[in-house]
Order: C-alpha cells, then sequence, then structure tokens
C-alpha cells in the first residue's frame, strides 16, 4: 500500500501503524479532507474542544459517570441540538465529521465519535461497541459498565436494558451478546466509519468519491484480499489506471485458487495503463 497518500493523514498513519493509542476524531476529520481538501482540520477540533470545555464546570470531581453522561447529553442534545438524521440516513455528509459539527447532524458512528472525544476529554473511559446494526458507546464507571445511544439523544442504559432493547430490533441475537461484552478497537470503527461511506457512494454510483475511501480500508486491511481488490475495481471503474494494477496483481497472488473474472479485468487494466502512458 502506498503510505505517501497519507501523508496529510498522521493520525491515520500511526493507526495502521499501531501506534497504541490514537485521537479518533482527528482521524474522523483527516479522512473528511479526503472530500473536503480545505477543511481546517484544527478548527473543528477546537469546537470539539469547546464543547467539553463547556461541560466541565458542570461537573464537579465528586459526581459519577453517569452524572457526567447527563452533562454532556444536555450540552450535545438540548443546547446544541445534534441529532439523528432520520430523514435522509444515507446522505454522505452524515459520516464526515466536520458536516456533522455544522449541520449537527449524524449516524450513530459519527455522532459516537463526537460523544466520545467529550467524554474522554472529560476524564470518562470510553469505547465502542461494535454491535450489529447499531453502534453504541461503552462508558466503564467503577464496577459498573454503561452503553449510551448518541443517535437517541444520548440515551443511557445499563447492560441488559441495552441488549433488551436491541434484541427486539435484530433478526437473530447470536452476535450480540459477544459485541456488548467486547471493546471495539479503535482500528474497527474507523474500518466501520468508512464502510458505511463506501456502501453509500457504491449505491449510488460514485466511483471517484469511494476511491480515497477504499484506498484507507485497503491500508487498514492489507491482508484483507477483498478490500485490496475492491481498489482495483474501483480505480478501473473511476478511470484511474494507475491504481488498478497493483491491487489485482496482490488480490491474485494472495487467493490460490485464482479469479478468472479479476483476471481479465488485470489484463484489461495493463493494457489500459500502456495506452494511457
Amino acid at each position: 500500500m502506498a503510505f505517501h497518500r497519507f501523508s496529510q493523514s498522521p493520525e491515520f498513519l500511526r493507526l495502521i501503524a499501531g501506534e497504541g493509542r490514537v485521537d479518533l476524531a482527528r482521524i474522523a476529520l483527516e479522512i473528511a479532507v479526503d472530500a473536503y481538501p480545505e477543511l481546517d482540520i484544527l478548527d473543528y477540533r477546537t469546537q470539539i474542544a469547546e464543547l467539553a470545555e463547556r461541560i466541565r464546570p458542570r461537573c464537579p470531581k465528586t459526581v459519577g459517570a453517569r452524572e457526567v453522561l447527563g452533562q454532556i447529553n444536555w450540552v450535545l442534545f438540548v443546547e446544541e441540538e445534534f441529532r439523528g438524521n432520520v430523514e435522509d440516513y444515507y446522505d454522505p455528509r452524515n459520516s464526515y465529521l466536520n458536516e456533522v459539527l455544522d449541520r449537527r447532524l449524524g449516524i450513530p458512528i459519527s455522532l459516537s465519535v463526537i460523544y466520545w472525544s467529550v467524554a474522554e476529554s472529560l476524564g470518562l473511559s470510553v469505547s465502542g461497541a461494535n454491535v450489529p446494526g447499531h453502534f453504541l458507546l461503552r462508558i466503564e464507571d467503577k464496577q459498573r459498565t454503561w452503553f449510551v445511544d448518541p443517535y437517541q439523544s444520548g440515551a443511557v442504559m445499563a447492560p441488559e436494558i441495552c441488549r433488551r432493547r436491541l434484541a427486539e430490533k435484530l433478526p437473530n441475537t447470536e452476535d450480540l451478546d459477544a459485541a456488548l461484552a467486547t471493546v471495539c478497537p479503535v482500528i474497527d470503527v474507523v474500518a466501520r466509519m468508512l464502510r458505511n461511506l463506501k456502501a453509500i457512494y457504491l449505491k449510488t454510483g460514485d466511483f471517484p468519491s469511494a476511491v480515497p475511501i477504499q484506498r484507507r480500508l485497503a491500508a487498514l486491511r492489507p491482508l484483507d484480499p477483498d478490500e485490496v481488490r475492491d481498489l482495483g475495481v474501483l480505480g478501473l471503474k473511476a478511470d484511474r489506471p494507475d491504481e488498478v494494477v497493483g491491487p489485482l496483481q496482490a488480490y491474485l497472488a494472495a487467493i490460490p485458487e485464482g479469479d478468472t473474472e479479476i483476471a481479465a479485468l488485470l489484463a484489461a487494466a495493463r493494457r489500459g495503463l500502456a495506452a494511457w502512458n
């Protein structure tokens, strides 16, 4: 993977290098720069920091996590009126953190990124819960775990309540208990954000917008043949012959059983690249 493409994404590079704790909100803003090249990352990070600073005086050290969550909810969902975009859930702007901050509209995972950053700044122990179909946050409070749903105005739930509500909406609950019991690594959170955007752009046939998303997915999951293959296929569909040959070669090398369709695309890409040069 050509990591030089991410030279303007230092936090994303730290993530794929496995350098430990990373700033998820910063990564989300770096992803947004792909679609908004003039975006000022510092300005949006400052906006998030200012939200936390407004809440901090309302949370004396004597209060517990549950009370802090109540103050976060008041500022984000009452004073600032953040909300889930139920009217146009698949608008790609719901997945770009700058747009979520500008419009006060988002989907579960993008609203969770803002909430996560604010809560962590206030000293809470925050992680993701990669629940099927709906992303949630986990807040560890000494011996107790709370689940928070920023898409539902920061609804705070004990584990048993959370499981019951989710089980009512899921066709099967086979993976639910495991998702609720384990922490979702940040790299999985970022992958889920990217896959949301990828699905939106593929559905609308916006292949040029999907290519930078797929670059990041292939960088996050370099050993996943499907993500590497999709980078080459999208490069072809977006008329980016320079991004086709390498990924398709890597994909074919990774699958011993072969793939005649992809082999044919690779041959066509090589011919197109020769003509392009």
